[in-house]
């Protein structure tokens, strides 16, 4: 076989195939292109979901946890829209990802479903550490928030670790996300007490309390009338900071002046009658 031959063969087959190369290089091309959209955009958005969440002042560990999650969640779909540009069969590996995510899922379905709260506590922030809350019926300050748990610290310095699933699932009472708070007072006087008496020195007494809002009128009313006393409300607005200050002290002042003024508390007795067999 001479040189001509070959080369004759070699432009046939050139000949021949021409269009699938352009086609395969075409694709080829375009899969070269999809790559670099989808990792320019998985850029943006981790470096994005980064600014947010660094703004929102998350716990760092947290900012890079997620953003990283974010960036090679949308690398891998580009991954598999680039082999599909290329021709493989992309229907077997979307359902390979998938039943391998439905395994991992099954199987930490407890800490996906403590991470997806986690996500969730941190966009709508229904408390922020520092603040005093209380969640399942455990109060106390926040002292962490974290991807799978929050902690507390009680008024007894307990540490509490509490899942953030049963953190969203709960009802939670933020107690100074506002920057004022009413305080009620419920006080009991002995029904041989003067009404009006009793109005007026609860009047007092709340006069003379400091850190009492006067921008809100307090508020001094008969509220029930009980089996063995008559109760009064007595709701007061404070500075959130000042609350437990301005409770012992108008509580205090309650007392001694419904103790100057004769007026009664009344309290359980019992009496004992003693039998003699005699």
């Amino acid at each position: 076989m001479n040189i001509e031959n070959i080369f004759n063969q070699i432009l046939s087959l050139v000949d021949k195939y021409d269009g699938v190369v352009l086609s395969y290089i075409a694709h080829l091309c375009f899969a070269i292109i999809i790559f670099m959209i989808g990792r320019a955009i998985a850029r943006f958005i981790g470096s994005q979901l980064k600014k947010v969440l660094t703004h929102r002042k998350v716990d760092p560990t947290v900012v890079k946890f997620v953003s990283s999650l974010a960036y090679y969640a949308i690398i891998v779909i580009t991954l598999v829209a680039v082999l599909g540009q290329l021709g493989v069969q992309t229907a077997s590996i979307v359902a390979v990802i998938g039943a391998a995510g439905l395994a991992v899922g099954l199987a930490l379905q407890g800490s996906l479903s403590n991470f997806a709260a986690g996500v969730i506590l941190i966009i709508f922030r229904p408390f922020k550490v520092g603040e005093t809350v209380t969640i399942n019926n455990q109060q106390g300050i926040i002292d962490s928030i974290q991807i799978f748990s929050t902690t507390i610290i009680t008024p007894t310095n307990e540490l509490v670790v509490i899942p953030n699933g049963q953190v969203v699932s709960a009802n939670i009472t933020n107690y100074t996300r506002l920057p004022e708070r009413r305080l009620d007072l419920v006080i009991n006087v002995g029904y041989d007490s003067d009404i009006q008496k009793v109005y007026q020195v609860l009047k007092q007494a709340v006069n003379e309390t400091n850190n009492i809002l006067t921008s809100k009128e307090p508020t001094i009313r008969l509220d029930m009338l009980d089996a063995s006393s008559m109760n009064f409300n007595v709701l007061v607005w404070t500075l959130n900071d000042n609350y437990g200050p301005v409770k012992g002290e108008l509580l205090e002042k309650i007392k001694n002046k419904l103790t100057e003024n004769g007026i009664n508390i009344p309290y359980p007795t019992m009496d004992v009658n003693v039998k003699s067999n005699q």
